[in-house]
């Protein structure tokens, strides 16, 4: 199981003095020309002693602070104004030799930013609360022979700022695990040596002493969450008074509300200097971007690491109990969640969930606990989330599960989100989330078994899931499509029904409301735009279905989807090359796309005459789907229309085999025999059209392709069984 989230990470950033863009200087009133800014970035996840544990953003992290220092909001820096060192390269040699690059660069007015991402620590936890950060190629036992001292750090800043008259901006990630040397009271002593050392300058700190900030792939694909968070306040959404500069009061109350929450108020920022400290100024095409892109990203929830601490709290439970916490991983890793789930080698009694329930009352693990029920919850709902996802992309291969499978991989979802939201609690920020996606799946998956046998009954119990799935969230795009798909089935029925129109109308008009709202919601998603094409398609809307089929591709010109609908249109509109271009396009991306692709093509082949391609289109199509009726209707009207009467007998026979209650065909095959001339055969046929519910006697009377069937003697029989009295 993918592991996502990492418990790793004590993170300490502090900023003391910085520019007017970007990271700007503390207001302490006196004036000064702004000189050059010079600024120092450092990211360790990974160290050279595997006594070190690696972290897993911390270099990540690093470079989205260059990007930011590069941006307008960060001050438009150049590359030769930035020193970046990651990693490998961030020996402590190198370390200090870019700090005395720092000092000798620095001039009058210039600003100096330092920023460090990795772990911090002391050598042992009465070391007199002497901190390190620790580089690169840090030994493990040793630190005061190769890290960097928070004293020397101290006295560097110290003399960019007394002796250089620089300003400077100093923030430190400095992350840590109980298995460093001071174990847990030592980086406790870091901490507070580090938030001691700088004084009466601006301190931003993302967790308390004795707490531990998370990193995960829910924030941005992979950061810390304080970095991500501090990253997007500074660039302006934490501009509360829409001033377009950001103040240490507005990026506090910013932080305040997003990480506490976000971390299960495992996480809380510390920020202290003079509230209307001026730390950045807002450029409005860059937050317009930022927005963009974050309102598309709903929150997510990932796993929780146990290294460092985590290892030290399972190594002094009792055997018994680390025994039930891997066989807890490894339920985890098969997917054996709940007990229902039990098959193949998976034992009784030791699904995830039950091995849950007794390792979350366990006293020696009371501090994992929150990592117990945080990996258990995500577990539940990844496979559930990925399959979202896709069909956020419109992958092909889930569209396939849909179109194909009628969902099949969908039918443990529902039970694994109403899991994975009673774990978290009404309280927490995703529960209605997950309330409203076991809703969509259920109803998801009523409307698929629907749609094998057109089951009215069940579409209606979809549309009552969808709408419940709305209550508890009214802005998920795929919740409006799936009602509208729903409206688009129920429409059909009614349709064909005949009975009241005005009800077929309500329904149609339904659909399309759905499917604009999803788009409105999610504008840059092609599902809703396909389905609406599709709709107004259905109904003979040419004119709209090109229209929306437009907006397919403009949002992607090589969807799918858009190459197959345009050849529908194409071929409706009579424009036949152009709309085999298009149907050749999609076999290219796809040659089993589906089965009604090749059956227009044939007919599109049919339409121009060309017969032979025509044949070979709708054998193919009834090759993909034998089940595909309107195949067998289109080859055997061809063979009908080319009189290979022959051919046609044999395409209905088959297609008979496959459609048997379908009366019409058995009349085609009576038609046809007497077409052939073998009269006997064409009453066999009529009598079993007549058994399968054939009734349209005056068309029998009337048609002509029964006149040799009319003229044998068996007919006089068959008359006076079936048409004396009709």
């Amino acid at each position: 199981m993918k592991k996502a989230l990492f418990l790793t990470a004590l993170l300490f950033p502090f900023f003391i003095n910085a520019q007017q863009k970007g990271v700007a200087p503390i207001d302490d009133g006196s004036a000064g020309m702004a000189g050059r800014v010079h600024a120092l970035v450092i990211g360790i996840s990974s160290y050279q002693d595997a006594g070190i544990p690696s972290l897993k953003y911390a270099h990540v992290d690093a470079q989205e602070f260059v990007a930011f220092l590069k941006s307008k909001s960060g001050g438009a820096l150049k590359d030769d104004q930035i020193q970046v060192i990651t990693n490998e390269e961030a020996t402590v040699a190198n370390i200090y030799s870019q700090l005395d690059w720092l000092l000798e660069e620095a001039q009058e007015n210039d600003q100096i930013i330092i920023y460090f991402s990795g772990h911090g620590d002391v050598e042992t936890a009465t070391s007199r609360n002497r901190g390190f950060l620790l580089a690169y190629d840090t030994p493990p036992t040793n630190y005061r022979i190769g890290a960097l001292r928070v004293n020397d750090l101290n006295d560097i800043l110290a003399d960019l700022v007394e002796i250089k008259k620089a300003k400077v901006t100093l923030i430190t990630d400095a992350c840590r695990s109980g298995k460093l040397a001071g174990g847990d009271e030592g980086a406790t002593s870091t901490a507070a040596a580090l938030s001691q050392q700088f004084k009466n300058q601006v301190k931003i700190m993302s967790c308390q002493p004795n707490e531990f900030s998370l990193e995960g792939e829910q924030w941005g694909g992979g950061r810390g969450v304080f970095s991500y968070h501090l990253i997007d306040g500074l660039t302006g959404l934490a501009d509360v008074d829409n001033n377009a500069e950001i103040h240490l009061f507005e990026l506090d109350k910013y932080l305040k509300e997003k990480i506490p929450v976000e971390t299960e108020y495992q996480q809380f920022p510390m920020l202290v200097g003079p509230p209307k400290t001026s730390l950045s100024q807002v450029d409005s095409d860059e937050l317009a971007a930022l927005r963009e892109a974050r309102n598309g990203q709903p929150p997510l929830l990932a796993s929780v690491s146990t290294k460092g601490r985590g290892d030290e709290i399972l190594a002094k439970a009792d055997t018994s109990v680390q025994q039930l916490y891997d066989e807890f991983i490894a339920a985890l890793d098969d997917q054996y969640f709940l007990p229902s789930d039990v098959g193949g080698k998976r034992q009784v009694g030791k699904s995830a969930s039950e091995l849950y329930d007794i390792l979350s009352t366990e006293e020696s693990l009371q501090d994992l606990h929150f990592i117990l029920k945080r990996n258990f919850a995500v577990a539940l709902q990844d496979e559930s989330q990925k399959s979202i996802n896709a069909y956020l992309k419109a992958d092909p291969a889930e569209m396939n599960e849909r179109w194909k499978n009628f969902g099949e991989k969908y039918k443990s979802n529902p039970a694994y989100l109403n899991k994975a939201a009673s774990l978290l609690g009404k309280s927490h920020y995703l529960y209605d989330r997950l309330i409203s996606k076991k809703y969509y799946y259920e109803g998801l998956l009523l409307r698929l078994e629907g749609e094998k046998n057109n089951d009215e009954s069940l579409f209606n119990l979809a549309l009552e899931k969808e709408q419940l799935a709305l209550k508890y969230d009214d802005e998920a795009a795929f919740i409006y499509n799936e009602i509208g798909l729903i409206k688009k089935e129920l429409y059909k029925l009614e349709k064909n029904k005949n009975h009241d129109p005005n009800n077929a109308k309500k329904l149609y008009d339904g659909q399309i409301l759905m499917f604009k709202k999803a788009s409105h919601i999610s504008p840059k998603w092609v599902m809703p735009y396909l389905n609406l094409t599709g709709s107004y398609f259905m109904h003979d809307d040419l004119e709209k279905a090109e229209v929306a089929c437009g907006k397919i591709s403009s949002i992607d010109s090589m969807q799918i989807g858009y190459k197959w609908y345009m050849g529908n249109i194409l071929q409706e509109r009579e424009k036949y090359n152009n709309a085999i271009y298009y149907y050749k396009s999609v076999i290219a991306m796809n040659p089993d796309y589906n089965a009604e692709l090749y059956n227009n093509i044939g007919l599109t082949y049919y339409s121009k005459g060309e017969h032979g391609l025509a044949k070979k289109m709708y054998l193919k199509s009834i090759e993909l789907n034998p089940d595909l009726f309107i195949a067998y209707e289109n080859l055997g009207f061809m063979y009908y229309m080319t009189q290979k009467y022959n051919d046609c007998i044999d395409v209905n026979i088959k297609w008979a085999t496959v459609d048997s209650s379908n009366d019409l065909i058995y009349y085609n095959i009576a038609c046809l025999y007497s077409i052939s001339g073998d009269g006997e055969k064409a009453i066999t046929w009529l009598e079993k059209a007549i058994e399968k519910g054939f009734n349209n006697y005056e068309k029998l009377k009337a048609d002509t392709d029964l006149e040799n069937a009319k003229n044998t003697p068996a007919y006089k029989t068959f008359e006076e069984k079936y048409l004396s009295e009709n």
